[in-house]
């Protein structure tokens, strides 16, 4: 044993020999026995939880009253609950109406400024102006005189 793992012993369980682990009590007690610093270790330590003994704890009187009657701080919200406050508040509802459309026309400007922004596969160059030539010629070889308007 050394006097590092004996502090440690000392430390965790205080001097008191029936408070130390029955497998390093045999070994701890003899080596108090044989070595003096260890002695003095174990006495300084002794003085230390006897003065700890003797210190009264001041009494509060009131102190639980006071703890239980103080006020809360404000409870942190998460993401949703600010949301949801925010679209439907608990007070003065008839003046926060307007919330829920706001959200409900939300989809609506996102759908138009995407629909803004992108084309998704449909061109305005499209190559089907070339043909019109073609068509406008087969229009005027019609013979539009034998029908009956």
């Amino acid at each position: 044993m050394t006097l590092e793992k004996f502090t440690r012993i000392i430390d965790l369980h205080g001097t008191e020999t029936a408070r130390w682990t029955k497998t390093l009590r045999g070994e701890c007690e003899s080596f108090v026995a044989n070595n003096v610093e260890a002695r003095m270790l174990l006495n300084q330590q002794w003085q230390v939880e006897e003065s700890m003994a003797k210190l009264e704890v001041p009494s509060f009187p009131g102190l639980e009253t006071r703890v239980l009657n103080q006020s809360l701080p404000e409870r942190n919200r998460s993401f949703i609950e600010e949301v949801m406050n925010w679209l439907i508040p608990e007070e003065s509802f008839g003046k926060q109406a307007w919330r829920p459309a706001m959200a409900a026309c939300i989809p609506l400007v996102f759908g138009i400024v995407l629909g803004n922004y992108f084309s998704f596969g449909i061109g305005i160059e499209d190559d089907g102006f070339q043909y019109w030539d073609d068509e406008l010629t087969m229009l005027s070889l019609t013979d539009y005189t034998e029908t009956n308007f």
